[in-house]
C-alpha cells in the first residue's frame, strides 16, 4: 500500500514508474486505481498503473486525441479527436467503439454524465450532448465566443462547466441550456476540473483559479506557472491542489492557504497532464517530453 499524499509528506514524493508514448495529451485513471488510460497521438493505450506495462491499445481515429473520460465502472472510455468525432469504447466487448458524428471541427474535450447516460463533446464553440444508449444528439450549448477546450460534469449531473478561449467558464444548466453561472478570466481556460463543489481553472496566462460552484464565488487565485498553467486538480481530499505548466514543472499547493509547498521540476517540455489516483496515493503526469510518469510518497 502506498501512503496518501498529503501536505505533511509531499516533500518526500519520488517517482515510481516512467514510459514514453509519443505526444501525451490527457491522463484518466480507473475507478479501482489500477489502471490508467493515456491518450497520445490518435490512440488511447491503458497501462498497470505502477508499472506502467502496456495491457492494450484502442486505435482507430484518424488524428489525435485530445481529451479522454473513464465512466464510473471503469469499462466505458470517451475520447474526443481530430478527427472531428467523438468515440465511446467498451472494454467489455474488446474495446468496440460507438461513434458520434457531426462536430463542426475537433472535438477537443469530452466528459461522461455522473450517471454514465450522456457524452458531452465540445467542438469550436458548441458543446453537444449526446445519449449514451441511443446514440442521440439531446442538445447543444451555445454561448462561448471562441474554442470550447475542456468539460466537467458537476456531481449532479444536472450541470455543466466549461472552459473556453473566450476567457471565461460557463456553468450551464443542460435541460434548458442556459448559463447558471459565468465565471471570468485573465488569460484563455485551457483546463477546468471539479471536486465537489469546488472547481479549478487553469488558464493561458499562468493563474490557476479557485471557484465556489454553489454562489460563482472566487476562492483564490495561484500564480503558479510562467508561460502558461496547462492543467490543475485539487486531491481527493481536497487538501493539495496540484498545477501543471509550460515552464516544465508540476507545483503542489496548501489548498486551504495558497501557500505553494513543493515542486516537481523531472520534465524537459511543457507538463500537459495530471491527474490524482481515486485513493490520492499517486499522481500521474503527462509531458511533452513523450512520458508519462507515475509518482508517489517515498516509504
Amino acid at each position: 500500500m502506498h501512503d496518501i499524499i498529503t501536505p505533511a509528506n509531499i516533500t518526500r514524493l519520488t517517482e515510481l514508474a516512467h514510459v514514453r508514448r509519443g505526444w501525451i495529451s490527457d491522463l484518466a485513471w480507473s475507478p479501482n486505481g489500477a489502471a490508467l488510460a493515456v491518450a497520445h497521438g490518435a490512440a488511447i493505450t491503458l497501462l498497470v498503473a505502477d508499472t506502467l506495462e502496456a495491457r492494450g491499445t484502442l486505435a482507430g481515429h484518424a488524428g489525435p486525441v485530445k481529451n479522454i473520460a473513464v465512466s464510473r465502472d471503469g469499462f466505458l472510455i470517451a475520447s474526443g479527436s481530430a478527427d472531428t468525432t467523438a468515440r465511446l469504447w467498451d472494454l467489455r466487448r474488446g474495446g468496440a467503439y460507438r461513434e458520434f458524428t457531426g462536430h463542426a471541427d475537433a472535438v477537443e474535450a469530452v466528459a461522461l454524465s455522473p450517471d454514465d447516460t450522456r457524452l458531452a463533446a465540445a467542438s469550436r464553440h458548441t458543446v453537444t450532448l449526446w445519449d449514451i444508449t441511443g446514440g442521440t444528439a439531446i442538445s447543444h450549448l451555445r454561448g462561448h465566443q471562441d474554442v470550447v477546450t475542456s468539460l466537467a460534469f458537476l456531481p449532479d449531473g444536472r450541470s455543466l462547466a466549461a472552459g473556453s478561449w473566450d476567457k471565461s467558464v460557463k456553468i450551464w444548466d443542460i435541460s434548458d441550456e442556459r448559463v447558471l453561472i459565468s465565471l471570468p478570466h485573465e488569460g484563455w481556460v485551457r483546463h477546468v476540473s471539479l471536486r465537489g463543489s469546488t472547481l479549478v481553472s487553469a488558464s493561458r496566462d499562468g493563474a490557476v483559479w479557485l471557484w465556489d460552484t454553489l454562489t460563482g464565488q472566487l476562492v483564490r487565485r495561484f500564480a503558479a506557472h510562467e508561460g502558461g498553467a496547462d492543467a490543475a486538480a485539487l486531491s481527493p481530499d481536497g487538501t493539495l491542489l496540484a498545477t501543471a505548466g509550460r515552464d516544465h514543472t508540476v507545483k503542489f499547493w496548501d489548498a486551504a492557504s495558497g501557500q505553494r509547498l513543493h515542486t516537481l521540476r523531472a520534465q524537459d517540455r511543457p507538463v500537459l497532464a495530471l491527474a490524482w489516483s481515486p485513493d490520492g496515493t499517486r499522481l500521474a503526469t503527462g509531458s511533452g517530453d513523450h512520458t508519462v510518469r507515475v509518482w508517489r510518497v517515498k516509504p
